[in-house]
């Protein structure tokens, strides 16, 4: 392996027979309008201020073994961006002989004693590449400028166009530079404007440079680090192919931060969170291993594609007539992700109908231990145990049992007021599901959770109820399309209740309206409707029964308060105990 590195100007880069490829499996052009006035506006500036030399950053290159020409591993959205800047001041340069330099650093010249047809400087990806040479290396800017931005379908290429309207705004604009300034700031530009050129012979030390440099373009994501090193271990000849494989799976990810997924896919090839930086932790614990035997495109086939489906069947895709529709939806609505990981685990194995009891068992101890407020690394256990069990083929009856503790929790939480978070809605969708059997298709998209009571008693609302003490109790919510507005300003609670009844999508469900006998709701009526719903939701997870055989939907909130307390206290003795017996004050068995 040889590895250079070389201080060049703009006119040392963009010189010679050398092309600067950038390959297909790098990232698209991704310059906002933003970051090319920046550059312009600080090349501008620099220049004004006679500040020397301006210092670009780096570029990192691989040499190709048959010729001059180099692949752009980083540095892809500099170069592209200053492509795009000649290009235009040779558009704005009016005198003909300079215009014709400018054109020699974006176009390689024909040679036919070297056997050389004439080229483009930069080979752009291909799927850019037609419009790239057009208009930027073609010398046609009044035609780019014409182009309907909107009608582009790729945002790369709308990028290039917004990016040349951006720069030649500043560039045009004589407050800024004078047509006779032209050809003095492209001498500064060619001449005094560098880069670090660092290149290498291998793709491997490319990636590795690549993966540390911090250098003024794009941040690199973990994703992106993984795209090359991961295309590295893919033989040349299918590189181009699979990236684009790549691609499509990052893009079908919905997500503008795929590192996210690849959290999630390690801490399901670990079975364990990771205990350190994702761009460390998977490619040590990860791709390391699988390539000490294994290939890159086998990742991909193998890892990456059948996870990203199984993540977007998880996250995205519209449920309806899926098999597994209801534990789905009802995992989606809570606002952690950390049950991802065992979700992905159970619909990347593809066992088909058996994917629903799983995913049933993953979403009961899930939603019992976000209902029980457990702390995120006791979920993140319970999660990973889950995982560990599934793809070992072992039980799943450890890994799924929900403790007494837990139950207690589970219970008093939905007893109590509920704070104003996604809770108040898993709660009731729960009981929906519960009294429905499945998750309704085509629930209203404005629906949400709302209080059904009104902020004052109006007629036929009973003066016993405590109005400040139930608007944050389970019994007084209503999944509902109706606005709170409607609530309040109704003149009776008649009128609330038929306004609530009118959401026809929930017909006659508890979740969708509150008791209206002879045109009155009482205290008794919340009650009945709290025990109700807490019946739902229990009996759905299964958990309304602790190990003593108690019905814990009919225990009043301070009961299982006292409960919860009772069993925190009895843990912490028995955790005294255990560090008395480690100091060796006391042996075990000793009486």
């Amino acid at each position: 392996m040889t590895l250079t590195t070389t201080q060049k100007s703009i006119q040392e880069l963009l010189h010679g027979d050398r092309q600067y490829q950038i390959p297909d499996f790098q990232r698209p052009y991704v310059w906002e309008e933003q970051q090319a006035e920046t550059l312009v506006n600080d090349l501008l500036g620099a220049w004004r201020t006679n500040d020397g030399d301006y210092f670009l950053g780096s570029i990192v290159l691989v040499q190709h073994t048959s010729c001059d020409d180099v692949d752009i591993i980083d540095g892809q959205q500099r170069l592209t961006t200053l492509c795009i800047l000649v290009s235009l001041l040779r558009h704005l340069e009016e005198d003909s002989a300079l215009r014709g330099e400018l054109g020699d650093l974006l176009l390689i010249p024909q040679s036919r004693i070297k056997g050389l047809d004439e080229r483009p400087r930069l080979s752009v990806r291909e799927c850019d590449r037609e419009f790239f040479n057009t208009f930027i290396i073609g010398d046609n800017i009044d035609s780019l400028l014409d182009v309907d931005g909107d009608s582009l379908t790729r945002p790369s290429v709308r990028r290039i166009v917004a990016n040349a309207r951006a720069m030649l705004d500043v560039l045009g604009n004589p407050d800024t530079l004078m047509p006779g300034e032209i050809s003095d700031f492209i001498r500064y530009l060619t001449l005094h404007v560098s880069l670090i050129e660092v290149s290498t012979d291998s793709y491997q030390a490319a990636h590795r440079i690549f993966s540390v440099l911090n250098t003024r373009g794009v941040p690199l994501s973990a994703a992106d680090i993984f795209k090359a090193r991961v295309l590295s271990r893919v033989e040349p000849d299918a590189r181009a192919r699979y990236a684009a494989l790549w691609e499509q799976c990052i893009d079908s990810l919905g997500t503008e931060n795929p590192d996210a997924f690849f959290g999630h896919l390690l801490t399901l090839t670990l079975r364990a969170p990771a205990r350190r930086a994702l761009i460390d932790s998977f490619d040590e614990q990860v791709l390391a291993p699988f390539f000490a035997s294994r290939s890159g495109e086998e990742f991909i086939d193998e890892v990456l594609v059948p996870s990203a489906r199984a993540y977007t069947l998880a996250t995205l895709e519209p449920l309806v007539g899926h098999h597994a529709a209801t534990p789905l939806e009802l995992l989606r609505l809570y606002d952690s992700s950390d049950w991802k990981p065992a979700a992905m685990s159970v619909l990347r194995a593809g066992r088909g109908d058996e994917e629903t009891a799983l995913l049933f068992l993953l979403e009961r101890v899930y939603g019992t231990a976000v209902a029980a407020r457990l702390s995120p690394s006791s979920r993140t256990g319970i999660v990973t145990q889950f995982i560990a069990a599934f793809e070992d083929g072992e039980s799943l009856n450890a890994a799924c049992s929900v403790p007494d503790s837990v139950r207690h929790r589970a219970a008093e939480t939905i007893s109590r007021p509920l704070p104003q978070s996604s809770i108040r809605k898993v709660l009731l969708y729960h009981a929906m599901v519960a009294e429905h059997g499945s998750f309704p298709t085509r629930l209203p998209r404005s629906m949400g959770v709302l209080c059904g009571l009104p902020a004052s008693h109006i007629r036929g609302v009973d003066e016993d109820i405590d109005l400040r003490a139930w608007n944050k109790r389970l019994g007084s919510f209503i999944l509902s399309t109706i606005k709170s507005r409607t609530v309040n300003q109704a003149p009776d609670w008649d009128t609330v209740a038929r306004a609530a009844r009118h959401v026809m999508t929930l017909g006659d469900f508890a979740v969708g309206s509150l008791p209206c006998a002879g045109g009155e709701i009482h205290a008794a009526d919340l009650e009945e409707r709290q025990r109700h719903l807490t019946q739902l939701i229990l009996d759905y997870w299964d958990i309304r029964r602790d190990s003593d055989g108690v019905d814990l939907s009919v225990l009043s909130s301070a009961d299982l308060e006292a409960a919860v307390d009772k069993r925190s206290a009895a843990r912490g003795r028995q955790v005294r105990l255990a560090d008395v017996v480690a100091t060796g004050i006391i042996s075990p068995g000793d009486t």
